[in-house]
């Protein structure tokens, strides 16, 4: 009888003890999966996730080191377009920014190539980009590219000068739950603020601080600054002599004058490029770029921009920043070449 009850007892205890283990193994796995989905996606440890994808408000330090270029992407708030304006640096991922983000990388001097999509949630990614930019950034500077979204779920990364992007920049933050993926960024290095010029001294012992000095830091003191202005901004659309520009392309170049006054003592030189977009035949285009271009540095010259030497020249389309726009002249295509219509500013002159 007790051999009976004993193999009874035995058969029926495998199987609790199998349904056991099932149940802790299943309780671990819920408290793992609990846990995991618990866990913000981070980036580097900062504890930033999809549902919480911004970091801190936008700030950042004056100049990068010589040997590194700063780029900053941005989108300001306030946009329409739903889903996220996801932005490679030379066709490798960087960031995925919503309204209201910024993102930034350091890179070694010298050309880049920024593309950006659209991409909305709960959809399939596009396979293509919706435009590409291309820069050529020179070393300690910072170039400001903003997402400019355009009918259709499409976007464009367009260059805008530094007064205006730290306007738009204000109240955005780091775009921070995902990890740039370009190989060669770098951490960025602050150089600190611009030397301040040395107070009046008699004048044998300036030029004896001047004549001890090295050539190159005599010639530190002359700083290059580029400046872009959208033409659409500036003229009539096909449209380049004074009268067709509009009031607010006219207080704008008023506000370049003063904001070229007050970091220099002195403008060595100005020189003027104009751009145009693809559309259209290449004699217009450069006929066009080269007039708008001349008619601003008319305008600076006429409303007190004092300068040593001042230079115009149009290069029609052949530098776009803006590519894959198509070449026929469409609603679609007019507006996404708009970063193409531009008037490049580039001055020479000793700071402050």
């Amino acid at each position: 009888m007790r051999s009976n009850l004993k193999s009874c007892y035995q058969r029926n205890a495998k199987p609790q003890l199998y349904l056991l283990i099932f149940w802790v193994f299943l309780a671990a796995g819920l408290a793992w999966h609990s846990t995991a989905w618990s866990t913000p996606e981070s980036n580097g440890g900062q504890g930033h996730s999809v549902q919480q994808p911004l970091g801190q408000r936008f700030a950042m330090f004056e100049r990068v080191a010589q040997h590194q270029s700063r780029i900053i992407i941005y989108r300001a708030t306030g946009t329409n377009q739903p889903g996220a304006a996801t932005v490679y640096v030379n066709d490798r991922y960087h960031a995925s920014l919503i309204p209201g983000g910024y993102a930034q990388v350091c890179l070694p001097p010298g050309g880049a190539e920024l593309g950006v999509r659209m991409v909305a949630v709960g959809r399939n990614p596009k396979d293509n980009l919706d435009s590409t930019t291309a820069i050529n950034p020179k070393g300690g500077e910072t170039s400001f590219l903003s997402v400019r979204e355009q009918a259709g779920m499409l976007a464009v990364l367009q260059p805008v000068p530094a007064a205006q992007a730290m306007q738009e920049l204000q109240g955005t933050r780091q775009q921070a739950h995902t990890i740039s993926r370009v190989p060669n960024a770098e951490k960025c290095i602050d150089a600190g603020p611009a030397a301040p010029q040395v107070a009046s001294q008699p004048i044998h012992q300036a030029a004896a601080s001047v004549a001890s000095q090295p050539i190159h830091q005599a010639a530190a003191s002359v700083a290059l600054q580029q400046i872009n202005l959208a033409a659409d901004s500036l003229f009539a659309f096909g449209k380049s002599d004074l009268k067709s520009m509009s009031t607010a392309g006219r207080t704008s170049l008023d506000n370049l004058i003063s904001q070229i006054k007050t970091p220099y003592l002195s403008i060595e030189r100005v020189h003027i490029v104009g751009h145009a977009d693809p559309l259209g035949s290449e004699v217009i285009n450069d006929r066009l770029s080269t007039d708008r271009a001349k008619t601003v540095r008319d305008y600076l010259l006429v409303n007190g921009l004092q300068v040593s030497r001042i230079e115009s020249e149009g290069r029609g389309s052949r530098e776009p920043v803006v590519r894959h726009c198509g070449s026929v002249a469409t609603a679609q295509a007019i507006a996404c070449n708009q970063p193409n219509r531009r008037v490049a500013i580039e001055l020479s002159g000793v700071r402050r």
